[in-house]
Parts: structure tokens; C-alpha cells; sequence
């Protein structure tokens, strides 16, 4: 998941406001952010901003949610 530009930030901003249950970021050491929330948000986009993607999943609480992340990351590996 790369995620370094502007428009990039806005397409995955967007794919979150379609969810309507947590969105989870998940890395190594325990690490977990709820991109929902807008504290743990902001951390979590520094890190995917930073260049720890290849470090980090996102995980969801629902079937639907899942798909929408899922499409926003098809079309970003497209």
C-alpha cells in the first residue's frame, strides 16, 4: 500500500467515510490505530505516510467495510 500523494490521502479518506464500522491499521510491535478515530487517525496516516506500509495492514469489523477497502485498494495497485 502506497500512499505518498495528496490525491492518494484523499481517495483513502474517502474509502474510510464509506465505512461505517472501524477501520483498524495494524503493524508490528502492537501497534493499533483506529482510522475512524481522529486521534489515532492522524498517527496512523504518519506512519503510513513515513514509508512503514510495507509493515502495516488494514482491517476492518464488517463484510461490507471489507469491501470497500478491498476496492480502494485495487484501484491503487492499478
Amino acid at each position: 500500500m502506497n500512499i505518498r500523494t495528496e490525491n492518494d490521502i484523499r481517495e483513502f479518506n474517502a474509502a474510510l467515510d464509506k465505512c461505517t464500522h472501524s477501520v483498524w491499521l495494524m503493524g508490528p510491535n502492537d501497534e493499533v490505530y483506529n482510522m475512524k478515530n481522529e486521534n489515532e487517525y492522524i498517527e496512523g496516516m504518519i506512519k503510513l505516510t513515513e514509508g512503514h506500509d510495507d509493515q502495516l495492514g488494514i482491517f476492518t469489523d464488517s463484510y461490507e467495510d471489507e469491501i470497500t477497502m478491498l476496492k480502494f485498494f485495487k484501484q491503487m495497485a492499478a
